[in-house]
This record gives structure tokens, sequence and C-alpha cells, in this order.
């Protein structure tokens, strides 16, 4: 009798223990896909790069292009500001070809204080100019309102083309024209345009 019921009950503990079998495989194919998953995940970083705000319009003003060798012409560059603003310093590097064309007569803004240097430099083939505000407060810079920063005279010295340009700095990290925040201590953005020449006999 024992041994029918034994008989009777083997081929039913197979089956359950086949199961149990394939449920833990089962089971472990699930964790390893679980893990692969949250393995494969690659974390996504959202840089958000400060947008530059033009803060001033830098141009130069002539009163014609076409120049004749030996005669004097002035030039003026003048600031346009795109909000109100109160400058702690500014520096204006302005370039040349001074093969082409000889600078002189440099004068500042009479609406500013006197700047600390105002040169030209044919060596650096700039005319530099640096302003270093002593009010606390800085200088004022209001809205739309156009400020002559710098004029000069300009005397063609032999034919062809030649330009004028705001130097953003040269090789040697030099001639950086800048405009410096009295709130944030930093550089201002800011365009500028480019005065090309024709220098004629």
């Amino acid at each position: 009798m024992n041994n029918k019921i034994i008989q009777a009950l083997v081929p039913v503990i197979a089956v359950v223990v086949i199961f149990e079998s394939v449920m833990l495989v089962s089971s472990l194919e699930k964790n390893n896909t679980s893990t692969m998953v949250v393995n494969n995940v690659t974390p996504v970083v959202t840089v958000v790069e400060k947008q530059k705000v033009n803060s001033f319009d830098v141009s130069f003003s002539i009163d014609e292009t076409q120049m004749k060798i030996g005669k004097k012409y002035k030039v003026s560059v003048k600031l346009m500001p795109k909000d109100i603003y109160n400058l702690n310093a500014l520096d204006l590097y302005v370039k040349f070809d001074p093969d082409m064309v000889e600078v002189s007569n440099l004068v500042s803004s009479k609406d500013l204080e006197t700047p600390v240097l105002i040169k030209v430099s044919d060596k650096k083939n700039v005319v530099a100019m640096n302003y270093l505000f002593a009010d606390k407060e800085g200088a004022p810079f209001n809205k739309d309102r156009e400020v002559v920063i710098l004029t000069f005279t300009v005397t063609p010295k032999t034919a062809g083309n030649s330009s004028f340009e705001i130097s953003t700095g040269d090789s040697d990290g030099d001639s950086v024209t800048m405009f410096v925040d009295k709130n944030t201590s930093e550089g201002l953005f800011f365009t500028s345009n480019k005065l090309d020449v024709e220098l004629i006999n």
C-alpha cells in the first residue's frame, strides 16, 4: 500500500520541483534585466549658457571714406549704451595700419573725466585710451544717450585701402577693449563696426 502511494507521489513531486526551478530561473533573468537597464541609463546634464546681452554699440564716424594723401581727416568713436550702466573702468583700443596712415591729435570725451592714458602706439598699431573712474558710484552711461568717447586726426601716407576697428585683443593678449561694470566688476558685451577707407593721390 505504501509503495503505491509513494509511486503516485513521485511524478507530482517531480512536477513541483521542475516548476519551482523554472520560476527561480525566470526570477533571476528578470533581476538581471532590471540591473542591465539601470546600468545603461545615461544621466543627461543640461548646461544653460549665460546669454550675452549687448550693452554698448561702438561705432566710427567720419565725413568721407575716401581720403587724399597728405590731407587731414577727423574720425570719431561713439558709444551708444543699450541700458543704464555705471562703469568702474573703460579700456578702448582702436587698431590701425601705421604704414598707411598717421594718427594724431587724440581728444577724449568732454563728458567724462580725464583718462589715465591716451596715446598712439605704433608698436602695437593701436590708439589706446584707458579710464579708471574715481567716483565710487562709477561713471554713468544712460540708455540711448550717445557719447563721443574719442576723436583723432588721420593723415593718409600712401595710396591703397586701410581700415580702423575696435581691438578685442592681440596675439599677446593685450589691447583688449573692455567696459567694466561697477555692480558686477565684469566686462560688458559690446558690438562694433569697422571703418574701411580708401586712400588716394
